[in-house]
Parts: C-alpha cells; sequence; structure tokens
C-alpha cells in the first residue's frame, strides 16, 4: 500500500516534515539510507587519509639527549672503550643471509665493561637505520673513545653514542673514564637550557644556559654524592 508523506506527518515530524506530498515512505526511507551511506563513506576517507599521511611520513631520526660524559660511563648497558677505528667493513650476522655494516677496530683499552671485549675486532654501526653511526672519513687509524652496547655478542655504536678523539679529551676527562666517574654513579644528571633549573633529590644540573658552567662541568667535573639526599658537581683532581 502507497503512504503519502502528509499521512505520517504527525508520527514522525522529523523525517517528513519538508517532503513534498508525492513522496512514498519507502522513498524517504531509501533517501535516509542513502544519505547515512554517504556519511559513513567520508568519514572511512577520512580515516584512510589520516592513516596515508601517518604512513607515508618521513621517519624521524633518533634523539639524543645532551649530557656528560659520565652519563655514558655510569650506563649499565654501555661498555666504554679506548679503540682505534681501522676501516668500514662488514660481516655475516646471526642469520647467515644477514650482512653487518660497520666498522673494523683495535680496542686499545676496556675502560668499562668486561675485559674479554678487548679480543673483539668488529663493531657495528647500524647501517640502514635512523640512529647509524656515522665515523668521520678523517678518523681512521686514530684512536678514539666510543661508548657502545653489545647485542648478539657484537658491540655496536649508533648516532647517540660518545665517541670523540682521544687527543680531544681533558686531562681530567681522561682521568673520568679511567675510574673517577665512578664515585658518581648513584647520582643523576640532568640538563638544564633555561633557568630556572628545577631541583631534585640525588641531582646534578648540568648548566647548558647561556652563562652556564656545562664547559667546565664537561671537562672538569665529576657529580657526586655530598649527602644521602644530594649530589654536587666537585673538581676532578
Amino acid at each position: 500500500m502507497t503512504v503519502v508523506a502528509t499521512a505520517v506527518k504527525a508520527e514522525a515530524p522529523g523525517c517528513c516534515r519538508n517532503l513534498p506530498p508525492s513522496r512514498t515512505m519507502s522513498e524517504v526511507v531509501q533517501q535516509l539510507t542513502f544519505r547515512k551511506s554517504m556519511d559513513l563513506k567520508k568519514v572511512i576517507f577520512l580515516v584512510a587519509g589520516l592513516l596515508f599521511l601517518e604512513i607515508s611520513s618521513p621517519v624521524k631520526a633518533c634523539t639524543c639527549l645532551l649530557s656528560v660524559l659520565q652519563t655514558s660511563y655510569c650506563d649499565a648497558d654501555l661498555v666504554v672503550l679506548q679503540v682505534k677505528f681501522l676501516e668500514p667493513s662488514q660481516k655475516t650476522g646471526a642469520n647467515s643471509t644477514d650482512v653487518v655494516k660497520g666498522f673494523k677496530v683495535q680496542i686499545i683499552k676496556v675502560l668499562k665493561g668486561a675485559q674479554t671485549l678487548k679480543s673483539q675486532t668488529f663493531i657495528d654501526s647500524m647501517s640502514g637505520t635512523t640512529c647509524e653511526y656515522n665515523h668521520d672519513p678523517n678518523g681512521f687509524k686514530v684512536e678514539y673513545l666510543i661508548s657502545a652496547s653489545i647485542e648478539n655478542g657484537l658491540l655496536r655504536a649508533s648516532g647517540c653514542s660518545d665517541s670523540m678523539r682521544w687527543s680531544a679529551l681533558s686531562s681530567k676527562q681522561i682521568q673520568g673514564v679511567k675510574g673517577a666517574y665512578l664515585e658518581g654513579c648513584h647520582c643523576k644528571i640532568v640538563t638544564c637550557y633555561s633557568q630556572p633549573c628545577p631541583s631534585q633529590p640525588k641531582t646534578c644540573i648540568f648548566e647548558q644556559y647561556e652563562g652556564g658552567d656545562a664547559e667546565n662541568q664537561t671537562k672538569n667535573q665529576v657529580c657526586v654524592t655530598k649527602t644521602s639526599d644530594e649530589c654536587v658537581w666537585k673538581n676532578i683532581k
């Protein structure tokens, strides 16, 4: 049976108020269903577009926190080495089909870590990742200090590894990596870029702001425990 819109106006004023009399209830339902379908498609297209932008956006490079050499020395997951980079190299990975790119090295001294590491002759550079370690092309056959992790039995350097020519270290930094930093490993070092710097228990502030003492802290000092709840900077003797 055909029911015109005027016959149902009292029952469903929200859907039929402005419909011409010639529209049937079936047509009304079809029109509402079509509109809902179109709205759903718009939502689907919008979500798909957002997902595409997320997937296609550039991968962010690794972010490295600025701090002093003591932080790497005290990081339980890192080893610290005096090492000579000899040349770019590669070796077979854990899977026989994988090729790991890195550098052939001669380890002069293990400053922190197992002494058995001295027999290692290769450092993985995390090649092909956003946190790849890139060595100075003019820095081969030159001694460096470097912090590294150990992954699957391999030494691994990243873009966040401390890497400095041994000759560029201050005498106090050399004392630090040879053991003086160990005294401060119960303390935390937090970088502050502008004053006022937040005060925290068992923490030294790395003063990386204009007029701050960052250079002196980096080259000459160690953050050590003063009391059970306080850490302070002191000169390495």
